[in-house]
């Protein structure tokens, strides 16, 4: 930020309007003509603090003056920036040290194109001889440099720096040791090669490259003080180095993202920082993640393949993922499936960043056309994601950041789920909500019927309502469902006249009556605390079936067992008893009422 403008400092009903003591620090201001006024009597001894010198220092309110003040830059030390091919696939060992008998790294996963082509892709890494394969020190080192780069606008390939600003960007101390550990940094940095195939994305033609490039080509080191001993008269060399060519045209490309180096700097495994990084990038057009584990920890986040069981992989992941939990990177994450199937997801705790940048440069731009559209699409969507059982703070999680397209995809969706719901549909019933969580999770991977995807007319109706018949296939949906319920009619009937041609039917059927009679005249009689405690216990002995039957199914189940138990402990009499009684004569009793 510049302050290169006037300023007026006013004196308003005895109040003074002065710099805080901050301001001061962060602000030179100087004052034109001002050196009269700091005679003898207005001289103050050292312990006055700088607001006090600056109220004695200016002039008489009487007459308002101008002062000038000289350009500031305000940088935060906070932010810095991060290249996404190497948040995409690991750099280095997830060590600070290396077997030096492995020279090579090899990472591979797939890929759909937005074609739909899917494509392998592999990274392989390969350290020098002498210096070997980078370490997770030099991940922390690449993005110090990175931040070094951003400083100087990435203005050029070689960047000039001094030895204290690396070290300062990396948060180590000065001391001698870090000098040392810096340089053997560089030489493993300087001596690594980038194997990609199908894996390094050219932000320029936007596809992906096979090709083969280093980190960086060169530096050189220099001691400020040694130099500045040795030629007091000229200016101090300065240390620097040069990025490879590939590397910094995708800096001036543009693939890279805002990366919070204060928080990276926070976590304290190299696991987690090296996570961070991955599911960052991946949190910039999405709130959410699921993957499987294993090529997360192999391929992504760089884990030793000597972990040859699921769960000593989550043993070494579940820990980086606890905290980045606690540092509110994310809200939340589940490991899903079990075995080699074994998936994982994360949730982002502040929605996708894109969706954040997007709002707040609308804002400030005034275009927000479609942007803001989308947003209050996406309020809307949200509302009705509420009304259908998905709960509020979630529904505002699933729809940050969507863009028109993703909105219209969601709004099918809920046309198409609303049929289901309609048809009871065997996808729904176990767990309607679910089954909409994770539809409008990812839109673009759920397939919905072409005719559902039709926006809706200005008259009204639906596109392709005057199509013919037999062009139009959910008439045959719908005629299916009428089908249904017609044999579902027939079968109800049947019962009926089965009942009234077999009277052990319709004895069992009035016994059912009298055990629901009995049961309600008990619970009525019931204080609260029993009741409870009944229900307690029949939760707990039901407790298995919750995750396996959806909730409307699941509460009838506990709601039969319950009145089981009142039959059982209050003596309601089984169905052979209270045939002797109620109607004088035994019968065959059928098992299942007895």
């Amino acid at each position: 930020m510049y302050l290169d403008q006037k300023c007026t400092l006013v004196k308003t009903h005895s109040t003074l309007l002065v710099p805080t003591t901050t301001e001061l620090k962060l602000v030179k201001v100087k004052f034109e003509n001002i050196s009269p006024l700091l005679d003898a009597k207005h001289s103050m001894n050292n312990s006055t603090s700088c607001t006090a010198q600056a109220q004695a220092a200016l002039p008489s309110p009487d007459s308002p003056q101008t002062y000038a003040l000289s350009p500031v830059v305000r940088r935060s030390d906070s932010f810095s920036r991060d290249e996404m091919n190497l948040a995409e696939f690991p750099l280095a060992a997830l060590s600070t040290r290396v077997d030096q008998s492995v020279k090579t790294l090899e990472f591979t996963d797939t890929i759909k194109l937005p074609g739909g082509e899917v494509i392998e892709r592999k990274w392989i890494i390969t350290g020098a001889d002498k210096f070997g394969l980078p370490t997770s020190t030099d991940d922390d080192v690449v993005l110090g440099l990175i931040r070094l780069t951003m400083d100087q606008g990435f203005r050029d390939r070689k960047v000039y720096f001094t030895r204290y600003e690396l070290l300062k960007a990396l948060r180590w101390s000065t001391e001698g040791r870090s000098y040392t550990r810096l340089i053997k940094s560089l030489d493993r940095l300087s001596g690594v090669r980038l194997r990609s195939t199908n894996s390094f994305y050219d932000n320029t033609t936007k596809t992906y490259q096979t090709c083969n490039f280093g980190v960086i080509d060169a530096y050189e080191i220099n001691n400020e003080r040694t130099v500045l001993k040795a030629d007091t008269a000229g200016e101090t060399p300065k240390s620097f180095f040069v990025w490879s060519e590939m590397l910094f045209d995708s800096f001036k490309a543009g693939y890279i993202k805002k990366l919070d180096l204060d928080l990276y700097f926070s976590l304290k495994s190299a696991v987690s920082r090296r996570l961070y990084r991955y599911l960052d990038k991946h949190f910039y057009y999405r709130s959410s993640l699921e993957m499987p584990l294993m090529v997360l920890a192999f391929e992504k986040v760089g884990l030793s393949r000597t972990y040859k069981y699921v769960s000593s992989v989550k043993q070494q992941l579940e820990p980086a993922a606890k905290e980045l939990v606690e540092v509110q990177f994310l809200s939340s994450y589940e490991f899903l499936g079990r075995g080699e199937q074994t998936a994982v997801r994360f949730v982002s705790a502040k929605g996708s960043t894109a969706g954040a940048y997007l709002a707040h440069h609308d804002g400030l731009s005034g275009k927000g056309s479609s942007a803001a559209q989308s947003s209050m699409h996406g309020e809307n969507i949200t509302a009705e994601l509420v009304r259908r059982g998905i709960a509020e703070a979630q529904a505002k999680k699933l729809m940050a950041a969507r863009t028109p397209a993703e909105c219209e995809k969601i709004s099918a969706i809920l046309r198409y789920y609303d049929h289901l719901v309609a048809t009871n549909d065997r996808r729904v019933s176990r767990n309607k909500a679910g089954f909409l969580y994770r539809a409008v999770e990812t839109p673009y991977k759920f397939s919905i019927p072409p005719h559902f995807t039709q926006g809706a007319k200005k008259g009204g109706g639906r596109e392709g309502d005057s199509a013919p018949r037999a062009a139009r296939p959910e008439l045959r949906i719908f005629k299916s469902e009428r089908d249904g319920r017609r044999a579902v009619s027939n079968v109800a009937a049947a019962k009926r006249s089965a009942v009234q041609q077999d009277p052990s039917a319709a004895l069992e059927q009035e016994y059912r009556v009298f055990c629901q009679r009995e049961v309600r005249r008990v619970l009525a009689g019931m204080r609260n605390e029993e009741i409870d405690a009944l229900q307690a216990m029949v939760n707990k002995k039901m407790g298995s079936l919750k995750e396996i039957l959806d909730p409307s199914r699941y509460r009838r189940v506990v709601e039969s067992a319950l009145h089981e138990e009142v039959r059982k402990i209050w003596g309601i009499p089984d169905f052979s008893t209270w045939l002797v009684e109620h109607h004088h004569h035994p019968r065959a009793v059928p098992d299942r009422l007895n």
